[in-house]
């Protein structure tokens, strides 16, 4: 068996493969068989054909065709071994040269994983940055808890900066409504600003059951382009105002969360939260900053197959996160005037960035040889199918050996950045 290799772009090659006229006298053989079992012939049992009677039934030609397509099958799993491709996707497989008695040839193009020109990604240079919580930081979610503990009271005065209200509204623009600009007993604290700039000070002075109507000019960046810079008309009916109780932040505050002896003891457990949330975070940022200057410095082919895969599980993405919300996604880009092949236009970077991180992760993973706990891996993977198995419309799709491979993946992706990260530190 003869071959050539011959290298594409986007990480395609052209593989010319020819089979003498010798082997294919053992394929034409098989081919023989199979085509016996296959027909029918008056005075022969299934199977018991004879070739010469085989082929005056379906031609000279048939048997060749037969015989090329065994060939195939059998030669071109042993070109990728024997060559180390490492394929993915289908291949696009075409006979160039097919005669009864002569050798067969043949041209596949396949995509394979691209090469990988790694930088020395244990000279990179970053700093983990330093975490300080400030006093009035660990003051601001002392202020979220009050608000957790307010006591709300009714009242028939004329409502004032920081009441809370419950109210009917609906808005229009130029005498219609505005789509899904309106509500009923929708609660709000005047003050907070959780409305459009100027409407919630229009509330200030209003009894329960009293109507207002007033127009509020919506700012020239807003989230719908209809009404950005346009003045909008609102009618309102208080239906409930109440002054707005909060506890005092002293030592007792601190108590009514139950774990704490103290105001201090409190104000230490936040601020340590503070810390956890805020390294967490710089771990993140640095990771990223890492990962995408690796990806700067590396080399490689991103295949076609591969972007367009991650297009489409991107796309996948935004369609759950959409319909998790009980919007149907064709009616989401109707609303938002999307179009899907200008989305994936838009991701084109993204993915392609995507695809590069996991082609790099896969390589440095050869290069170290991360070895994963198994029994960590085991402990997570029965959390996760204990989790599913609450839930009797996901515990059906389940595969449990699919769960174990992504909990190994990420397992390895984590020792991953741990290496890059603690060779970045300290470099830097």
């Amino acid at each position: 068996m003869k071959t050539q290799i011959k290298d594409l772009p986007k990480s395609q090659k052209e593989i010319e493969v020819e089979i003498s006229a010798e082997k294919m006298e053992g394929y034409t053989q098989k081919a023989l068989s199979e085509i016996s079992k296959q027909i029918k012939v008056d005075g022969f049992r299934p199977g018991k054909t004879p070739a010469d009677i085989v082929k005056q039934h379906i031609g000279e030609m048939g048997v060749c065709q037969e015989a090329g397509e065994i060939a195939i099958r059998e030669t071109y799993p042993q070109v990728l071994k024997e060559n180390n491709l490492e394929v993915i996707g289908s291949p696009e497989i075409a006979i160039t040269k097919i005669a009864p008695g002569n050798p067969l040839e043949y041209k596949a193009v396949v995509t394979v994983l691209p090469e990988v020109k790694l930088p020395d990604y244990k000279k990179i240079k970053f700093k983990l940055e330093k975490v300080k919580i400030k006093d009035k930081q660990v003051d601001g979610e002392l202020e979220k808890l009050r608000k957790q503990k307010a006591k709300f009271i009714t009242t028939k005065e004329a409502s004032q900066k920081g009441d809370r209200l419950e109210i009917d509204f609906d808005a229009s623009l130029n005498g219609e409504k505005v789509e899904n600009g309106g509500g009923k007993k929708h609660p709000l604290i005047i003050g907070e600003s959780r409305f459009v700039p100027g409407f919630e000070d229009n509330l200030i002075g209003l009894k329960e059951g009293e109507e207002k109507e007033f127009s509020v000019v919506f700012p020239e960046k807003y989230q719908s382009e209809k009404l950005e810079g346009k003045k909008v008309d609102f009618r309102v009916k208080v239906c409930l105002v109440q002054k707005v109780e909060l506890p005092k932040i002293d030592d007792e505050f601190a108590k009514s969360f139950g774990e704490f002896k103290d105001l201090e003891s409190l104000k230490k457990d936040i601020k340590k939260w503070l810390e956890r949330e805020a390294e967490t975070k710089a771990r993140g940022e640095l990771r990223e900053k890492i990962i995408g200057q690796v990806i700067k410095e590396s080399e490689m082919d991103v295949p076609e197959l591969l972007l367009e895969e991650e297009l489409n599980l991107m796309m996948k993405e935004l369609q759950n996160s959409v319909e998790r919300t009980g919007i149907k996604f064709d009616d989401y880009l109707k609303k938002t005037k999307a179009n899907k092949d200008e989305i994936r236009k838009g991701w084109h970077q993204n993915a392609e960035n995507r695809v590069k991180f996991n082609l790099i992760i896969r390589e440095i993973n050869k290069l170290e040889k991360v070895e994963v706990d198994e029994k960590e891996l085991e402990e997570q993977a029965e959390q996760m199918l204990k989790a599913y198995a609450n839930n009797p419309d996901l515990a059906e799709k389940v595969n449990p050996e699919a769960v174990r491979e992504y909990i190994r993946e990420t397992m390895i992706k984590e020792k991953i950045f741990q290496i890059l990260e603690s060779a970045s530190t300290n470099n830097a």
